[in-house]
């Protein structure tokens, strides 16, 4: 056990499987408020809304760029599992650039209102975003049959030839606290800005995640050598010190409320403080076409919640860590005891476990651009690109949309996006004004319940919300049309009637 700590925390890694991007159907839905979370300065046509708390706004996406189960299973001519294909699975992931994401966003509380040109909104959310990055020798080296061998019989991963395992999991659970504004400065520009308050809860970051490993195919014994460094903290702590200042881990310390419930929300709200902003800008260049632009949650959270690193550092001289699993005794006492361990024992010049300070975490910022074109006031064209910034990674998104609303409570949007290796993303969107509810629903991949183990993009939004006034929305400035007009004094009769309700 003092040994192979680290083989637990390599296993651990993996298991934290999951983030991604946000579900984008919404970004082109006219009728819907919360499309201003793509960009602030986009134009919301009410004089204010409510949510309903806990359900106006729920998002949930996930994204697998490897994990296909085509790849994995040959079927037959019937469609049943007709035999294993580790192989063909293995030679389908990338060296070092292989995806498992997943992104969870809720409303606990949303509102906005209008005052004149000008557009407020105040909104606070739980949000779980996380990412996982990994090389193919990480899943090819775990799993057994084929791939233990070479095709003319030799052992594939040996100490010549190690398994290279490049991971980077990380976790950011976090709450945000957000004033919107959105004003409308010249007929034909509008700017927006969202600045948020973090509040964080849990995050796992990987500074560095890198290993060569190889096994005795004899009696499976692994060796390895490693160089990791990972940061861990938490609003309520997670690890305990003795007497003596020794580290102990033990998930109970996470339900050790000594001081009360008002200790464990003090906890939460001031232990790990961020700050991130939306921008954006819209500008109209008629009355059929608009462009516009946004980065949206740019910013960081300083995590000082009982913060905690782990360092591998390599061996020196050729020489490997060695694990031959764990034994009876070690995992009955985990049955009995569950994860309690003692890190002054295993601590050394090559394993070191420490509190720290404080560490920084930046948020997966999104940049995004796009053109609208009018072909009627009730059908629009789109065309976006979206990039998601993760680390040093860009993951662009190209979409092309259509919306439509109809009589000022159908709001509908079919979209077709493309990310890399991935081109079925076909979405679909719906909303219903019905009297003073709003209710909406919609994804990006509408396929993707058809074919859920070989999907790419799988991800679904849900909302109910109450907006006023229930009959007539806020207009916007009618501007000059790139088509001919025959009713002109009309169109000017309508620009005065705008004037004069603002």
């Amino acid at each position: 056990m003092k040994k192979h700590i680290y083989l637990f925390l390599t296993i651990f890694s993996f298991s934290l499987s999951t983030f991604s991007q946000s579900v984008g159907i919404t970004d082109f839905m006219r009728l819907n408020p919360y499309s201003n979370f793509n960009n602030p300065a986009y134009f919301t046509p009410y004089k204010g809304y409510v949510g309903v708390p806990g359900i106006a706004n729920f998002n949930f996406s996930f994204y697998n760029s490897g994990l296909k189960y085509k790849n994995i299973i040959e079927l037959d001519a019937q469609g049943f599992p007709k035999t294993i294909t580790p192989n063909k699975f293995f030679n389908s992931l990338h060296p070092t650039n292989n995806w498992l994401n997943t992104e969870l966003n809720l409303e606990l509380l949303g509102f906005g209102f209008r005052v004149e040109k000008l557009f407020f909104s105040f909104n606070y959310r739980l949000k779980f975003d996380e990412r996982f990055k990994y090389s193919r020798d990480l899943l090819g080296f775990f799993i057994p049959g084929n791939l233990a061998q070479k095709d003319n019989g030799e052992y594939l991963y040996t100490k010549e030839s190690p398994a290279i395992l490049g991971i980077s999991p990380n976790i950011n659970i976090y709450q945000e606290m957000s004033i919107g504004f959105q004003g409308q400065i010249l007929n034909r520009l509008y700017i927006g800005a969202r600045p948020k308050i973090l509040f964080g809860l849990i995050n796992l970051k990987t500074e560095n995640f890198q290993a060569t490993i190889y096994s005795n195919p004899k009696d499976y014994t692994i060796y390895g050598n490693y160089d990791v460094s990972m940061n861990i903290a938490s609003a309520l702590p997670f690890y305990t010190k003795d007497a003596n200042g020794n580290i102990n881990l033990s998930l109970g310390s996470l339900l050790n409320f000594e001081n009360g419930v008002m200790g464990v929300v003090k906890n939460v709200f001031s232990k790990n403080l961020g700050f991130a902003i939306d921008l954006g800008a819209v500008y109209r260049i008629n009355q059929q076409i608009r462009v516009s632009a946004s980065i949206t949650d740019l910013g960081f959270i300083k995590w000082k919640g009982t913060p905690l690193n782990i360092s591998i550092k390599p061996l020196p001289d050729g020489k490997d860590y060695e694990f031959a699993g764990f034994t009876t005794n070690q995992i009955s006492n985990f049955i009995k005891n569950g994860i309690n361990i003692s890190l002054d024992s295993i601590i050394n010049n090559n394993f070191v476990v420490q509190g720290i300070d404080s560490y920084n975490t930046m948020l997966t910022s999104k940049i995004m651009a796009d053109g609208y074109f009018d072909l009627t006031p009730s059908n629009r064209f789109i065309l976006q690109f979206k990039g998601y910034i993760m680390g040093k990674t860009l993951l662009p998104q190209f979409t092309v949309a259509y919306n439509g609303t109809f009589f000022n409570f159908i709001d509908v949007v079919v979209s077709y996006s493309i990310l890399p290796k991935d081109y079925s993303n076909l979405g679909l969107g719906l909303g219903l004004r019905l009297g003073p509810i709003h209710l909406y629903a919609g994804t990006d991949n509408v396929l993707a319940p058809l074919n859920l183990l070989n999907t790419s993009k799988l991800n679904a939004t849900f909302g109910l919300l109450i907006d006023f006034p229930v009959k007539a929305k806020v207009k916007e400035v009618r501007l000059e049309s790139i088509f001919k007009k025959k009713e002109v004094k009309r169109e000017q009769e309508d620009n005065e009637k705008v004037k004069s309700k603002n």
